[in-house]
């Protein structure tokens, strides 16, 4: 049985790149800067392609000593202040 998930991705109109762990983006619409700590730039950069929420916890438990209850907490927290900034897109997809 299949059920719909959301899935998140990086939008190709916002630029980044590292400065000593961190990253900063540029969003080319607004010409608005944002900076990330590592954790946000690990999601950001894991968001150069479709990833679910799953997934995205995945990557942070993998590189930070997290648990992933916290870590779920805290990516929905990013992802909603990355979708609410428009920096990325949303899908609702098949698993």
């Amino acid at each position: 049985m299949t059920q719909k998930a959301s899935f998140f991705v990086a939008k190709q109109d916002v630029m980044d790149c590292d400065i000593g762990g961190d990253r900063a983006l540029l969003d080319l619409q607004t010409n608005t800067y944002f900076t990330l700590n590592p954790t946000a730039s690990e999601v950001w950069m894991a968001l150069s392609e479709r990833k679910s929420l799953d997934q995205l916890v995945d990557v942070v438990t993998k590189a930070f000593d997290v648990s992933a209850a916290q870590c779920r907490t805290d990516i929905e927290a990013l992802l909603s202040a990355m979708h609410e900034a428009n920096i990325i897109e949303t899908a609702t997809g098949e698993t």
